[in-house]
């Protein structure tokens, strides 16, 4: 999805892989939103309760005047995940949805 943005719409888009959510890296985390001002978070999650949420917090406590714009949850829906490969497939963010809400969200 980073390359998409970069060539088809010259977004920069800086990803973190949290290699572990146990510990997490917040420092990480921070630091990028202070050198992006933005955050987006993605997961193979429903949205309430996920991890994206903790981030979420953490930025708004810790980094919430570094943000130039709200915090964006890139999720499936509120739905029971699929055990189907090809239903799962359709609800789980993929590189396309991903691309297009970055896009929308920092056209708004």
């Amino acid at each position: 999805a980073a390359d998409r943005l970069a060539t088809e719409h010259g977004i920069d888009a800086e990803v973190i892989d949290l290699r572990t959510l146990i510990p997490l890296d917040a420092q990480a985390i921070l630091r990028s939103v202070a050198k992006t001002s933005r955050l987006f978070t993605v997961e193979e999650n429903p949205r309430a309760l996920g991890w994206g949420a903790e981030i979420v917090s953490i930025v708004a406590d810790e980094a919430f005047y570094d943000l130039d714009g709200p915090p964006v949850r890139i999720t499936t829906p509120h739905i029971p995940l699929p055990a189907a490969d090809l239903l799962e497939d359709a609800v789980l963010p993929n590189v396309e949805r991903i691309a297009q809400t970055v896009k929308r969200s920092l056209q708004s």
